[in-house]
């Protein structure tokens, strides 16, 4: 799939999951925010779980990513567990635990993670940035262990339109 950083073409490795597929396989990405528990199995938590994935937490836009998701969706009063993974290190967490103490979402870094882990679970999610160790933007939604929706921007410089993404979930869930 190709995306863009501004102007740039970036070219991203594995594809997004179709709905209804489950999600297989156990990851153990290190806890960077709000826990110590290795990467939990997805499948087997009952309900919805919202899966943020995020090239940098340093960078405003996926720091910005963390916070509005969390805040949509606690506003919305949406039952749900939220999980954010990021390409860089645990370190890169530390502000965004200090400038956002309120944040209950577990945050994961796949930096010094077992290759083979991080390669399979960016051609699962179809947001591996190809020739990079980065993960792209995404926002994916299982429930009850299988994919209902997910949603890689085109454009990847900036924040994702979540309240968007939110209401096209929110509209699916009503039908």
């Amino acid at each position: 799939m190709k995306v863009y950083l501004g102007d740039l073409p970036v070219e991203l490795t594995g594809r997004r999951p179709k709905l209804g597929d489950p999600i297989e396989g156990k990851f153990g990405f290190k806890p960077a925010l709000n826990t110590k528990s290795k990467f939990p199995d997805l499948q087997n938590i009952k309900g919805l779980v919202f899966l943020s994935t995020l090239p940098n937490v340093k960078s405003f836009a996926c720091s910005t990513q963390v916070l509005n998701l969390e805040e949509e969706i606690s506003k919305r009063n949406i039952r749900a567990k939220i999980f954010h993974l990021a390409s860089c290190g645990i370190n890169s967490w530390t502000e965004i635990k200090k400038l956002h103490p309120q944040l209950k979402a577990n945050g994961y870094s796949l930096q010094n993670c077992d290759t083979d882990e991080v390669t399979t679970f960016k051609q699962k999610l179809g947001v591996g940035v190809t020739n990079s160790h980065r993960l792209a933007h995404g926002l994916f939604v299982l429930k009850n262990g299988k994919f209902i929706a997910s949603y890689i921007p085109k454009q990847q410089y900036g924040v994702p339109n979540i309240k968007r993404f939110l209401n096209r979930l929110e509209k699916g869930l009503s039908s």
